[in-house]
């Protein structure tokens, strides 16, 4: 039973029994882990209140072989990202990163996701008022790259030709991809405006937008729906255009 020291995301956390806590953590040299945090709810317990979602340390843990439950030893703050529980699009935001890792980071060591998790919830927190929707956005659609997906925004599915900013199309939500106006098609209409911004959050990873529309968030979540998540519920994709209260 190795003792390791790694670094670590708090993706999630849920009670056990009357005092403990499991946790669900990425960590940078394992990958995804599940660690039992026990005594974490009692009330003198050093790790009470600081193992919370979107939380960074240093995690030191009991590794057991061909288990799927670890046990965790240590816990040294790093970041808590309190804010993130500021603002309901700051939070629904940071919630489908870490949904988005749980589900669907690969087993294994992945420094590439680590950091654009870690990243897209610093940003989150640095994101001005009215601005975490766009932020989520351009971190969501990143994050979807990081994990092998990635929509079909420079051609038309169709006919093969170059779709210009300057010009309406339609994302086929099913096909992943923009189709021309000539191509018709189904889909949501996007015209030059929703295009270029939309190019510039899933393409450009642009985070300096104060604000994006609805629809933008619809093509987002359709796009996961369909080609990311598959048959997987991703529950805080429904939060992600909730007013902010």
């Amino acid at each position: 039973m190795p003792i390791v020291t790694t670094s670590c995301l708090v993706l999630q956390t849920y009670r056990f029994g009357d005092t403990s806590k499991i946790l669900r953590l990425l960590t940078l040299d394992y990958g995804p882990l599940s660690a039992l945090a026990r005594g974490a709810l009692r009330p003198k317990s050093r790790m009470g209140g600081v193992l919370e979602p979107f939380v960074e340390g240093r995690a030191t843990l009991y590794l057991k072989a061909n288990r799927d439950l670890h046990t965790l030893s240590g816990f040294e703050l790093l970041r808590s990202r309190q804010s993130l529980g500021s603002e309901m699009s700051r939070f629904a935001g940071a919630s489908v990163l870490a949904e988005l890792v749980l589900r669907l980071a690969p087993a294994e060591r992945d420094e590439r996701v680590f950091s654009t998790l870690r990243s897209g919830l610093d940003d989150l927190v640095q994101a001005p008022p009215g601005a975490a929707r766009a932020v989520s956005a351009a971190w969501i659609w990143e994050l979807v790259r990081v994990l092998g997906f990635e929509p079909a925004l420079t051609d038309c599915l169709a006919c093969g030709r170059e779709i210009h900013d300057a010009e309406a199309a339609r994302f086929d939500t099913g096909e992943g991809g923009l189709r021309c106006a000539d191509c018709a098609g189904t889909g949501h209409l996007l015209e030059p405006p929703e295009l270029a911004l939309l190019r510039a959050l899933a393409v450009q990873v642009e985070r300096a937008v104060p604000e994006i529309s609805a629809l933008q968030l619809r093509v987002l979540k359709d796009f996961i729906r369909v080609h990311v998540a598959e048959d997987l519920r991703i529950r805080s994709l429904e939060f992600l255009d909730v007013g902010d209260v």
